[in-house]
């Protein structure tokens, strides 16, 4: 039982440029400070490539997930996808509920620059237990329009940065 959401966003700059910007774990990081604590890459340059895994501690909808990751296929400078489980521990590690995501990056060259966007979804089990989780995340949460909110304030934050580094001057 997914959830899923999309957010996109055009920059003024190459794939290659985004690419090596977003893929840096200081700036994946930097991107969503208040949810984002850490991202390592088990690669020597830590920097994804296809069958890396990668561990991310992050916040989602303001529940702390400790995710384990691997990108599945990647396609530099267009595409990259990721699957991974989010281990969300709850009563202080007590009972942790996990739940498998993944998420799909493009890097697509347009007229006005690169359309970067990022389909990420959450897969709840299909069972009592994995319907009222979905439930909780949809609803009490609003997990749905915070899940949205994650991936376009990473979005934002890349063109923020990327955008002002294309029109700055250069001595």
């Amino acid at each position: 039982m997914y959830v899923t959401d999309k957010a996109k966003i055009v920059i003024e700059a190459t794939p290659e440029e985004i690419w090596e910007y977003v893929t840096d774990p200081v700036h994946w990081t930097a991107s969503n400070p208040e949810e984002h604590y850490g991202l390592e890459y088990d690669t020597p340059d830590n920097r994804p490539r296809e069958g890396a895994t990668f561990h991310q501690h992050e916040e989602v909808a303001g529940i702390y997930a400790d995710l384990h990751g691997r990108f599945s296929y990647i396609d530099y400078p267009n595409v990259a996808v990721w699957t991974g489980m989010a281990y969300y521990p709850f009563l202080r590690g007590l009972v942790t509920v996990r739940i498998p995501e993944g998420g799909t990056i493009r890097l697509e060259e347009t007229e006005d620059g690169t359309r970067m966007s990022h389909a990420v979804w959450m897969d709840f089990p299909n069972n009592r237990r994995g319907r009222f989780l979905k439930w909780l995340f949809t609803t009490f949460l609003d997990g749905k329009a915070k899940l949205y909110d994650h991936t376009n304030k990473e979005l934002v934050f890349f063109k923020e940065r990327l955008d002002s580094d294309a029109t700055t001057p250069t001595s």
